[in-house]
């Protein structure tokens, strides 16, 4: 049987950024002829960047995409590529046609033009130009999609383009996850290999479903499957990468590492077949050039745990750098919470562009602040001390007057956050750096949070990590300093005292909320899976705590909805994934 070498370009786009995006793709072109291969597949939208959202609604975004393809055709001696890209989709199908803006394109034929709908597409593209161009046929509008808004589905005849005599189908990522689908159908019209361009975005557990999902398609279709995926944090999501290619028997023959650009290289085995458009693979080759490189690379999955701390490292260092923001600043009380995310900062960006600030009261304990300086020394961060005992004194004489004497309770512990909140954030405007919040899931899912106070910043590293989850991240982070040899940047004192935000003698967060090893499952029930009250007082928990948890979740909306935004490590996140009404009188247990 014919074998074809696919090398799956495995790339850091970013939204908007053409100029960076085809320069990306060049460069894995530049790699891929390097190694000899036939085929360069990338990832979905890789030449807009993945999810575009509304600039797809822009007239010169879509011009802007057609200009980028031009710019990609122009690179020579280089195999043939399927782009992500989007191009017009009118009543009659995917609308191509030359350009016209005067450049030289004589080599390049089609080129997608404005069209009042466009559609998700994989365009094959070579030294002729375009080639074929497939269109995605199913559009997810569950989760965090929302492609329904912004693309025509796409319509007419499935696209197979023949590569060495070998029928390859083109598919779009949600194509590939319905059996007796497009992947079927294509099969049916004689496909023997399919590659699938896709920007799956990382949640917990699905390396494992994609890598179950591809098994049952390619023993369904008796074809092997080779799947590339996005890599990169764009604002809340954060893709993984992990492309990988199986056989027409479902199992894994190359792996591409998690979180990391790649130019996956796989020589994948198919039948031979004469259907499909002829895709021109003869670009001048030049066997001395010819790179020794890993083919059919099977890199080791991580674990759950470092799949999600890599998640937070990523998701943190790309919405930093992708933004513009150089340097980040933190409140360090000393607790587990700031301590992950400083940590995750250090791993991010860099110890000399993190700066952590202590900013004690007269709540504050010894230990905590001792804890703070300890960690900031085991990070080798700057760390700078803000007693706010002045400014709450201050405010508190003021307030007083309206009040009718000194601000006591939840005011008074409110104010102290405030505090820190302008402090920081004062730091920020003058300095440009970014305030990195450091509320967890359980916090932000239950109100535990002051609007205006720790919530006050520009990205929210931890907001979708249950408070259990943050210990356990905490622990795994120490374990892997120890493995190599480094000291534990996090002081076990952090992870052994009980959490407490510190704003009344002796206040610990179990005060205000049920232990979070009982809190987190029952938000987990709650939040990510929509289980409803009585469903979760049928599996056996407490009634009493089930109704106090579900008032707390609901009635905190409004503060969600104020939120900076942070990394999506679940399947179902506060924001884009959950959105609930803030006026919401629904309570199903009094219906």
């Amino acid at each position: 049987m014919p074998v074809l070498r696919i090398a799956l370009a495995q790339m850091n786009a970013v939204v908007g950024g053409f100029a960076q995006n085809v320069e990306t793709l060049g460069r894995f072109r530049t790699q891929a002829a390097s190694a000899g291969a036939d085929l360069v597949l990338t990832p979905e939208l890789a030449l807009t960047g993945y999810p575009p959202e509304d600039l797809l609604l822009k007239e010169g975004f879509i011009e802007s995409t057609r200009v980028a393809l031009i710019e990609m055709a122009l690179l020579q001696n280089v195999p043939p590529v399927l782009v992500g890209t989007v191009v017009g989709a009118g009543p009659g199908g995917p609308q191509l046609a030359p350009s016209s803006d005067g450049r030289d394109v004589t080599r390049s034929t089609l080129f997608a033009t404005l069209s009042p709908h466009v559609a998700n597409a994989l365009v094959a593209l070579s030294d002729a130009g375009v080639v074929a161009t497939a269109t995605k046929r199913l559009l997810p509008n569950y989760d965090v999609f929302d492609e329904l808004r912004y693309f025509h589905p796409g319509i007419g005849p499935h696209t197979i383009v023949n590569v060495k005599g070998v029928a390859v189908g083109l598919l779009i990522c949600e194509d590939v996850w319905t059996s007796n689908g497009p992947a079927a159908e294509l099969a049916r019209d004689g496909a023997t290999m399919i590659l699938v361009a896709n920007a799956s975005p990382y949640a917990r557990g699905r390396r494992a479903e994609r890598e179950q999902m591809l098994a049952e398609r390619a023993l369904e279709i008796n074809c092997p499957i080779a799947y590339v995926n996005l890599v990169g944090g764009q604002d809340e999501l954060v893709f993984d990468g992990q492309s990988m290619v199986v056989n027409a028997q479902g199992e894994v023959i190359a792996r591409a590492k998690a979180f990391s650009e790649e130019l996956l290289v796989c020589d994948v085995e198919a039948r031979a077949s004469n259907v499909g458009v002829p895709l021109d693979t003869t670009y001048a080759r030049d066997q001395d050039r010819l790179t020794a490189l890993h083919v059919n690379r099977i890199a080791d999955p991580p674990s759950e745990v470092e799949e999600i701390y890599e998640a937070l490292v990523m998701g943190t260092r790309d919405y930093l750098r992708k933004n513009g923001f150089r340097t980040a600043i933190l409140g360090l009380s000393g607790g587990v919470d700031s301590s992950l995310v400083a940590t995750i900062a250090v791993d991010a960006v860099g110890a000399r562009a993190v700066h952590g600030f202590a900013m004690p009261s007269r709540y504050s304990s010894d230990h905590s602040v001792a804890d703070a300086v300890e960690l900031a020394n085991r990070l080798d961060i700057e760390l700078t001390t803000l007693p706010i005992e002045p400014a709450h004194e201050a405010l508190g004489t003021i307030l007083a007057e309206v009040l009718g004497g000194e601000p006591t309770g939840l005011t008074d512990e409110n104010l102290q956050s405030r505090i820190r909140g302008v402090l920081l954030m004062a730091v920020s405007n003058a300095t440009g750096a970014i305030v990195l919040t450091t509320g967890n899931k359980s916090e932000m899912a239950t109100g535990y949070s002051t609007l205006y106070g720790d919530s006050a910043g520009g990205f929210a590293v931890i907001k979708d990590v249950p408070k259990t989850l943050v210990y356990e991240l905490c622990r795994y982070r120490n374990e892997m300093a120890t493995s190599v040899g480094d000291p534990e940047p996090i002081p076990s004192t952090v992870l052994t005292k009980a959490p407490s935000a510190e704003l009344r003698p002796d206040q610990r967060d179990d005060q205000s909320l049920p232990p979070y090893e009982e809190l987190d499952p029952l938000l987990e029930l709650y939040v990510e899976d929509d289980a409803t009250a009585e469903e979760m007082i049928g599996d056996g928990y407490d009634p009493a705590l089930v109704h106090r948890i579900t008032r707390l979740v609901d009635r905190s909306e409004y503060k969600r909805r104020q939120m900076p935004p942070g990394v999506r490590i679940s399947k179902k996140a506060f924001g884009r994934d959950r959105r609930m009404p803030i006026t919401n009188a629904f309570r199903p247990e009094t219906f």
